[in-house]
């Protein structure tokens, strides 16, 4: 996590001396989202050992999410104080909020069966793809919040439908969304027993 955030430190000053050079500057992003990818991506080989809810744990830590486990009051919010290894952990929710997770990083989803609250707000990576891979936690996931994500589309909100477990879906600030109304349309037929706060 320390590493993650010194590389991340020194991304502005990066971009700052390539503001006059195109192709540097397109360089530092390739750079950037290369980095990001490396810590978004599923280690099979770690999965192995510790089992989906831990490895999803620290895939979202190391990218500045918060978790919280079944049984445990607090949200875990650093890294090197997850429980032991030795220690069973079960998710049953996660917040986003201003992190750097991607759309690649939600594969972490599959295998977790407690799964039932997510907040995805500030996510500047999260793209339409993320959202269609929340179907891996749709037997549980009851509760969730898409907000201030500038790359969502009216298609991104469309694939919740299969989410049939949905109380609560609450959306706002996604610009690029441009038929809300009929995005709530077609989730009410498909969720009638979710409620549904969607706002421009």
């Amino acid at each position: 996590m320390l590493a993650l955030q010194a590389l991340r430190s020194i991304g502005p000053a990066a971009a700052g001396t390539a503001r006059n050079s195109p192709t540097t500057a397109t360089t530092t992003r390739h750079f950037w989202g290369w980095i990001n990818m490396m810590f978004n991506r599923v280690d099979t080989a770690r999965l192995k050992v510790v089992g989906p809810d831990r490895l999803c744990a620290e895939w979202l830590l190391r990218n500045g999410a918060r978790a919280k486990f079944v049984n445990v009051p607090h949200q875990q919010v650093n890294y090197n104080l997850l429980p032991n290894e030795s220690v069973p952990v079960l998710i049953e929710e996660f917040d986003g909020t201003d992190s750097g997770i991607m759309h690649i990083g939600f594969d972490h989803l599959k295998g977790l069966t407690r799964l039932r609250k997510i907040k995805l707000h500030n996510c500047v990576y999260l793209e339409d793809q993320a959202l269609a891979k929340l179907h891996f936690v749709a037997n549980t996931l009851e509760e969730l919040e898409v907000s201030n994500c500038k790359n969502i589309t009216d298609f991104g909100l469309l694939t919740l439908r299969d989410l049939k477990k949905l109380k609560q879906l609450s959306t706002h600030n996604l610009p690029y969304v441009k038929n809300l109304q009929k995005v709530e349309e077609e989730l009410r037929k498909s969720l009638p027993n979710c409620n549904l706060d969607l706002k421009p």
